[in-house]
């Protein structure tokens, strides 16, 4: 394609120079330029992409998108856009021959519970004959098995484009994936409609970002407003409050869930160490369905994933046979094998409900004592260190304030702030900065009628601090322990 011809199907670009230079792809990274590749250079947060213009060039980029004028110095074919974030995402979806065409798009978004839910989806499709991939914070899954690795929940269109053509290439026809709110208001996501909306849930988080719990409700309520097909359906909880908001602006096609409520909901449940049983309810349709991931927050994931199915159509039977498959993600409440004589589970919570939300369901189904290991982010929502510490106090035996990702902040300053909520919570808080000593002392202190959560980090194999990121694996750092000390 040439610029020419690409330059109609944006939305406010304009072009100066050759017309005829043809280009097969777009990128934002100065590092994957090359012959044919428009290098789009936008503002970020701490740096704008023309600062990386000359490694753009060296390594061969055909044309750049940006929103300056382009420099005397330079030659290259130079698109100026006003929103080139937007302009970027709508040619890298053209460039890659608009594979989003070939897939039914089921996005979620909301503060927990996103991962779990795509992983669902993903299964139940599976299981109704619809090959069906996965994308957000733990990468794309393509159906086959192969997953590709990401580093954001919901990446730049850029990236996006390139694994919706993998995926349907590998004969992909569905795709679930997580939608964040960031890459909603950075319109990360233009040129792109998805079939189902799904909506988890939304407690505090990123208001660094956002500002206020308000800002960042209509943030999430994007994916509803402008990435929703004209026939799309929502899938909207009904007993959750900013759900229910949702669902009283009614729209035609919407499918409600919930617990205990809702077009889709559950009856009779039973919940143990060992997973969920219960009773699927869907239109007066019903699936009995033994799910293998733990606590009540997992089966609301299982409700959501259901409800985003059945309005795309999906049979009951081939729901219930989906999530029958289910297992833990990495780092989602997943139980790490040992040979300890308690249960320990590595768990991604890092927000307050979510901490509340895994700590309960593991309460409500057992009587051992409660040890969690956990910390905050550094360079991040401040203000919700004390609440995450809160609802650890009230509901841990034993707190073990710790180090997560500290990134440019003293991470004895983070730990002050967290332990006060453990304390305001009720709590006594044990503060072990090395995140490897407090695993290593709630290992210790843990027995036979112990149960270890150690939270935050789930499947991240990385701990940022400063400016470095080093090797460290919540899993990784637990199996090495008990294997140093095996009488634990």
């Amino acid at each position: 394609m040439t610029l020419a011809e690409l330059l109609p199907r944006l939305s406010g670009a304009r072009l100066m120079g050759d017309g005829g230079c043809r280009v097969s792809g777009i990128t934002h990274d100065s590092r994957l330029t090359m012959p044919g590749i428009v290098f789009a250079a936008v503002p970020g947060l701490g740096a704008h992409g023309l600062d990386f213009l000359d490694q753009a060039i060296e390594h061969g980029a055909s044309a750049v998108l940006t929103d300056r004028p382009r420099p005397q110095s330079i030659t290259l074919p130079w698109l100026q856009s006003e929103n080139p974030r937007r302009d970027m995402a709508e040619a890298a979806w053209i460039l890659a021959g608009e594979p989003q065409r070939d897939l039914h798009l089921i996005g979620i978004t909301g503060t927990n519970g996103k991962s779990t839910v795509a992983h669902l989806v993903s299964l139940i499709f599976g299981a109704a004959g619809r090959p069906c991939g996965f994308l957000g914070t733990l990468g794309l899954h393509l159906p086959g098995g192969e997953i590709i690795p990401g580093e954001r929940t919901t990446p730049e269109a850029t990236d996006l484009a390139l694994q919706f053509r993998h995926l349907v290439d590998d004969g992909g026809q569905a795709l679930a994936m997580e939608v964040s709110s960031h890459a909603l208001v950075q319109e990360r996501l233009a040129g792109l409609k998805f079939n189902t909306a799904v909506f988890t849930n939304l407690s505090r988080d990123h208001l660094d970002f956002h500002g206020d719990m308000e800002d960042y409700f209509e943030a999430k309520k994007l994916l509803f407003d402008q990435h929703l097909e004209g026939e799309g359906r929502r899938v909207l909880p009904a007993d959750e409050p900013w759900g229910a908001r949702l669902l009283a602006e009614s729209r035609s096609g919407d499918v409600s869930w919930g617990l205990s409520e809702g077009d889709v909901h559950a009856r009779n449940f039973r919940l143990n160490l060992e997973g969920c049983r219960f009773t699927l309810t869907m239109g007066g349709m019903t699936q009995e369905v033994s799910l293998g991931l733990i606590g009540e927050h997992n089966m609301r994931n299982a409700l959501a994933a259901a409800a985003a199915a059945w309005a795309a159509g999906v049979a009951p039977e081939a729901v219930a046979t989906g999530l029958n498959r289910a297992r833990p993600l990495p780092g989602r409440l997943e139980r790490i094998e040992t040979d300890a004589p308690f249960p320990v589970f590595v768990d991604y919570a890092h927000t307050p409900d979510g901490l509340r939300a895994v700590l309960s369901s593991l309460r409500s189904i057992t009587e051992r004592r409660l040890i969690v290991v956990f910390g905050a982010g550094g360079d991040r929502d401040s203000g919700k260190r004390g609440p995450m510490g809160r609802s650890v106090g009230e509901l841990a035996h034993l707190p073990v304030v710790t180090s997560d990702n500290p990134r440019t902040e003293d991470p004895a300053s983070i730990a002050l702030a967290v332990a006060q909520g453990v304390r305001n919570g009720g709590g006594r808080p044990e503060v072990v900065l090395d995140r490897r000593e407090a695993i290593k002392y709630a290992l210790e202190e843990a027995d036979e009628n112990s149960l270890v959560v150690v939270a935050g980090k789930g499947h991240e194999a990385e701990q940022t601090i400063g400016n470095r990121r080093l090797p460290f694996s919540d899993a990784t750092v637990i199996s090495e322990l008990l294997k140093e000390n095996p009488c634990s």
